[in-house]
């Protein structure tokens, strides 16, 4: 959570984000920490996951996860803007 305190910011900052989330679950005594961010497009997305920050944030959290780390895309059907 340290870590995400310290990127947010120039996550939310970057072309083509438009929200940003951290959220967290329990499950069997563990804490599950998820984030959920959205994008303008997927150009915007790939930019961002081939960026420095990326990379940087990436190799700083990577060590700190029990489990191996999931990722997926979603598109939205309906949303309210």
């Amino acid at each position: 959570m340290d870590i995400f305190g310290e990127v947010k910011n120039e996550i939310r900052s970057r072309e083509g984000c438009m929200s940003l989330e951290l959220l967290q679950s329990q499950h069997e005594g563990k804490t599950i920490l998820w984030t959920i961010s959205s994008w303008m497009s997927d150009a915007d997305l790939e930019s961002y996951r081939k960026s420095d920050l990326f990379q940087k944030t990436w190799s700083a959290v990577k060590p700190l996860f029990s489990g191996k780390a999931r990722a997926w895309t979603l598109n939205p059907i309906e949303s309210e803007a």
